[in-house]
């Protein structure tokens, strides 16, 4: 779920945080990149063809769970082995019950984290760590110190089907694509979920 691209806050807090990691990770918590990942549906291709099979099967999976708009709660931050985390909450019970119907409309397609079971926290990746933090100790107290943030509500207006590339420049970050093949309100064929 991509979230608004007029949410500054997040995009201060990556830049923030990329400042004490040092150079060269991933600030993908910046305007346009920011996002609340519902589930991976796959491992990553270099390409996806306009008419590969999986994609209007995710896309019909996702129509029929519905979409949005979702209302989240950006809590405060969180540290792991990987990155520089937002936590969030869901404001109602809109994004639990797409994440939950989503599940079950991807039926097969959604093998790739049935292993790992549902997921349990909202978050959204501000800075993926590439390689060493010269001072993480500062980078920990940071943290410590927005483990809870009193921040407005944000409103989602759509789940989108997407994936990531990397873009560099000054601030190198996994920019997500939409991959819709269809024009923007165009109805999807049905497929079957079994």
């Amino acid at each position: 779920m991509m979230i608004p691209a007029g949410t500054a806050f997040l995009d201060d807090l990556t830049a923030e945080a990329a400042e004490l990691a040092g150079p060269g990770h991933w600030q993908t918590g910046q305007l346009g990149s920011a996002h609340f990942t519902v589930r991976a549906l796959e491992g990553y291709r270099a390409e996806v063809p306009p008419d590969d099979p999986a994609v209007p099967r995710y896309l019909s999976a996702m129509q029929r769970a519905g979409s949005g708009p979702f209302r989240m709660r950006v809590t405060g931050l969180t540290l792991t082995a990987g990155s520089v985390m937002a936590s969030a909450e869901a404001v109602d019970s809109a994004a639990d019950e797409f994440m939950d119907r989503l599940n079950e409309e991807l039926g097969p397609d959604g093998w790739y984290e049935r292993p790992h079971g549902r997921r349990d926290i909202w978050y959204s990746n501000l800075l993926h760590f590439t390689g060493d933090i010269p001072e993480p100790t500062k980078l920990i107290e940071w943290v410590a110190e927005r483990r809870t943030l009193e921040l407005d509500e944000l409103v989602v207006p759509a789940a989108q089907l997407v994936r990531f590339r990397l873009a560099g420049g000054d601030r190198p970050h996994m920019h997500p694509e939409p991959i819709d093949g269809y024009p923007q309100g165009s109805e999807i064929p049905e497929t079957s979920s079994q």
